[in-house]
C-alpha cells in the first residue's frame, strides 16, 4: 500500500492513460474519483499522488489541503502535477492551490511519457526514505520511553534507598544558585516541608558560626577539585543542633566552568554520639587500667602502716597521748583505704565479696550514721518495704556507696532539705531501656531535694575525678566508685536530674535465692591462736611482708617468709611443715592463684589465705579460697587465720612427705 501512486484527473481519459503507462513501468497505481476519496486512501498509505491542476479547483478542495497541513511529521508526501498547459499567466488562486500541497513537482501538458516517470520514481524513493524514517522514529520513540521508564524507576529506587538510609539529595545550578532536593534533605535541617528555594547560602546559614567559614571555604575549593566532603555541625530550623555529612560531585560544561554540583547529605548525630561514647569508654578503660594500678601499689604501702599502727595502739593503751596519736594516724590510713576504694571500685578492680544482702536491714544499720553525717537540717526519710527478696552485692561496699550517696545530698542542699531512700522489687524484660540482663532486681534509690544538675553536668556525673565542689573538697569517684559497684555486681546505675529540682539516683542490684547471712561480729582486738601453728608468708613486697609476719608473730603463729611463689614451692618441696599459707595475689613470675593451683596438683590441702590489694585477681583462684584485702587489721588477720585453722577437721599438716591424692 505505500508504494502505489494515486491518479485524480477528472477530465476525459488523462486517468486511465496515466494508469495504463505506470503499471506497464511496473509502478502500483489506483484511479481516485474525487478528492475525498482520495483523502481517505492517502491515510490507508500512498507513495506519491498524479493530479491534474483542474482538480484541484473542485468545490472539495479544502479536505486535500486540511490533510496536508496536518500530516504527521515523519511526512512529506509529493504530488506530481500535471498543468494545463496553456500559455497565459496563472491566476492568484491557481497558485495559491499549488502552493497549499507545499511539496509539488509541476508537470506541463503535453509531456513525454518518461518525464512522468522519472518524476514518479523519484517521488515513490523519497516516500520509501520517509517511511523508513517513520520505523526509526517509532523505533527511536519505544527506546526513548523504555529508557525513561527505567531512569524513573531507578530514579524511584535511589530515592527509596536514601529515605532508608536517611539520606537526602540535592543538585545545585551553579550558574543561578538554586538547588532541588527531595523532602528528607529538608527534614535535616529542621522543615517539616519541602521549602520553595535553597541555596549554599542558605545551607551555610543553618552551620554553626564556629564553623561556618571552612564549611565555605570547603565548598568553594569543592568547585575547582570536582568533589565537595563536608562534615559539620547545623542549627536545624526547629532548634536543635544535629551533625551532618554532605558529598557531592561537580559537573563541567565544555569550557571547564563548574556548571551543577550534585550530591547526598546525611545525619550523623547517632554515630557522632556514639563515637564520642566510645572514646569516653576507652578514655575511661585507660583511667581505669591507671587507677587499679595506683590502687594496689597503695594498698601494699597502706598495709604495713595500718598493720604497724594497729599493734601498736593495743601495745599502748595508757598512753592517752599515744592513743590519740596513734588514733589520728589510723584514722587518716582508713580514709586513704577508703580512697583506694573508690579508686578500685571506678577502676572495677576491688575485690569484691557478694553476698546474699537484707537491703531493708543494711538500711537500718546505716541509717544513723547517715542522719549523722547529713546533720539537723536534713530530714532522712526511709520507704523500705520489709518483704524485698535479697540482693547480691558486698555489703561493705554498698555501705560505702550510701555514705557517699548521703555525702553528695547533703552537699547539694545547703539550706537543708529532705533525702528519701526508697526500696523496691522490679523485673527487667528483654527490651528493657537501661541495658540489662532480662530478670529481677532490687532497685535502691536515693531522692533528693537539692540544687539539681544541668545536662552538661549529667553527663559527666560518673567521670572519676569529676567534682563541682571546688578544689579540696571532693575527690570526684563518689559516683565513680558507685558505679563500677553496680556495674560489677551485674546491675547499674541511674540518674536523673534537674537544676533547682534535685537528684534521683537509682542502683539497680540482681536478686538472689541465696539465704542471707548473719551479720559478724567486730573484733577489736585479735584472736589469739590456740595451739603452735606455723604459717607460710609470701609476699613479694618487703614492708608488706614484714609488717605482716610481724602481725602473725604477735599473735602467736610461727612464720616463715618467702618472698615469691617459687621460693614458697621450693620452701615445701624442701620438707618444711606448715599449718597454713598466707599468700599474696599479684607478684611477679608466679601469682598467688598459680601458687595454689601448683600445691593442688601436689595433692596439698594446706588452709590457704589470699591477701590483695587489687582484684583483678578473680577468676584463676579456685572459689573455696577465702580472701583478705589489703590494707587490714590485726584483727581482721587473726579472724580469717582462726576460721581457717578450726575449719573441720582433716586437713594435713603439710610438710615434703604429704600424701599425694
Amino acid at each position: 500500500m505505500e508504494d502505489r501512486v494515486l491518479i485524480v484527473a477528472p477530465r476525459g481519459r488523462d486517468a486511465v492513460v496515466a494508469r495504463d503507462l505506470l503499471v506497464r513501468a511496473g509502478i502500483r497505481a489506483e484511479i481516485e474519483a474525487s478528492l475525498t476519496d482520495l483523502v481517505r486512501e492517502i491515510d490507508r498509505g500512498v507513495g506519491a499522488v498524479l493530479i491534474t491542476e483542474e482538480a484541484l479547483a473542485a468545490p472539495d478542495r479544502t479536505v486535500l489541503t486540511d490533510w496536508v497541513a496536518v500530516q504527521p511529521q515523519w511526512s512529506d508526501l509529493q504530488f506530481i502535477v500535471l498543468g494545463n498547459g496553456g500559455t497565459a499567466p496563472r491566476t492568484a488562486a491557481a497558485t495559491q492551490r499549488l502552493g497549499e500541497l507545499a511539496n509539488i513537482v509541476l508537470l506541463q501538458r503535453p509531456l513525454h511519457a518518461d518525464a512522468m516517470l522519472g518524476a514518479i520514481r523519484t517521488a515513490l524513493k523519497a516516500r520509501r526514505r520517509q517511511y523508513e524514517v517513520r520505523v526509526a522514529g517509532r523505533t527511536l520513540e519505544s527506546a526513548v520511553r523504555d529508557r525513561t521508564t527505567e531512569l524513573e524507576a531507578a530514579r524511584d529506587s535511589l530515592e527509596v534507598a536514601l529515605e532508608a538510609a536517611g539520606m537526602g539529595s540535592w543538585d545545585i545550578d551553579l550558574r543561578t544558585g538554586q538547588a532541588r532536593r527531595t523532602l528528607r534533605h529538608d527534614q535535616i535541617f529542621g522543615y517539616a516541608t519541602l521549602q520553595p528555594e535553597w541555596d549554599v547560602d542558605r545551607f551555610l546559614g543553618h552551620v554553626v558560626p564556629a564553623d561556618r567559614a571552612r564549611v565555605s571555604a570547603t565548598f568553594q575549593a569543592a568547585l575547582i577539585d570536582g568533589a565537595l566532603d563536608v562534615d559539620c555541625e547545623v542549627i536545624g530550623n526547629d532548634g536543635q543542633r544535629r551533625w551532618i555529612v554532605a558529598r557531592g560531585r561537580v559537573r563541567y560544561d565544555a569550557q571547564g566552568t563548574a556548571v551543577r554540583m550534585t550530591g547526598v547529605v546525611s545525619d550523623v548525630t547517632d554515630r557522632k554520639e556514639a563515637d564520642a561514647q566510645l572514646a569516653q569508654a576507652q578514655k575511661m578503660d585507660a583511667i581505669g587500667q591507671l587507677t587499679g594500678g595506683v590502687a594496689h601499689d597503695f594498698n601494699n604501702l597502706l598495709t604495713p602502716i595500718v598493720g604497724s599502727l594497729d599493734m601498736l595502739r593495743r601495745r599502748h593503751r595508757e598512753d592517752e597521748r599515744s592513743q590519740k596519736m596513734i588514733g589520728g594516724a589510723l584514722q587518716a590510713a582508713e580514709r586513704a583505704a577508703t580512697l583506694t576504694q573508690r579508686l578500685l571500685a571506678f577502676a572495677r578492680r576491688q575485690a569484691l565479696q557478694p553476698k546474699a544482702v537484707d537491703l531493708a536491714a543494711l538500711i537500718d544499720g546505716i541509717v544513723e550514721l547517715i542522719r549523722r553525717s547529713l546533720g539537723p537540717t536534713i530530714t532522712v526519710v526511709l520507704e523500705v518495704p520489709r518483704d524485698l527478696p535479697a540482693a547480691k552485692v558486698d555489703p561493705n561496699q554498698l555501705e560505702l556507696a550510701l555514705l557517699n550517696l548521703a555525702i553528695n545530698a547533703r552537699d547539694a542542699m545547703p539550706g537543708g532539705g529532705k533525702l528519701t531512700l526508697t526500696l523496691s522489687a522490679v523485673t527487667a524484660s528483654d527490651r528493657n531501656v537501661t541495658g540489662l540482663e532480662p530478670g529481677d532486681y532490687v532497685c535502691l534509690q536515693a531522692t533528693d531535694t537539692g540544687t539539681g544538675m544541668d545536662r552538661a553536668t549529667l553527663a559527666r556525673a560518673t567521670e572519676p575525678f569529676f567534682s563541682t565542689k571546688g578544689v579540696g573538697k571532693g575527690t570526684g569517684l563518689g559516683l565513680s566508685m558507685i558505679h563500677g559497684l553496680a556495674a560489677q555486681s551485674g546491675g547499674t546505675l541511674q540518674l536523673a536530674s534537674e537544676p533547682g529540682r534535685g537528684t534521683v539516683v537509682t542502683l539497680w542490684l540482681p536478686t538472689t535465692d541465696e539465704p542471707v547471712a548473719g551479720a559478724a561480729l567486730p573484733h577489736a582486738d585479735p584472736v589469739p591462736v590456740g595451739r603452735a601453728a606455723k604459717v607460710l608468708l609470701v609476699d613479694d613486697e618487703d614492708l608488706v611482708r614484714f609488717a605482716t609476719a610481724e602481725m602473725l608473730r604477735d599473735i602467736g603463729y610461727g612464720v616463715v617468709e618467702a618472698g615469691s611463689a617459687s621460693q614458697a614451692l621450693a620452701a615445701i618441696r624442701s620438707g618444711i611443715e606448715i599449718d597454713l599459707l598466707v599468700s599474696d595475689y599479684l607478684m611477679p613470675g608466679m601469682t598467688g592463684a598459680a601458687l595454689i593451683a601448683e600445691l593442688r596438683a601436689m595433692g596439698n590441702r594446706v588452709p590457704i589465705l589470699l591477701v590483695t590489694g587489687y582484684a583483678a585477681a578473680g577468676d584463676d583462684v579456685p572459689a573455696d579460697v577465702p580472701r583478705l584485702s589489703k590494707p587490714f587489721r590485726q584483727a581482721e588477720l587473726a579472724v580469717r587465720l582462726h576460721e581457717l585453722l578450726h575449719a573441720p577437721a582433716g586437713r594435713p599438716r603439710v610438710g615434703a612427705r604429704a600424701p599425694v591424692g
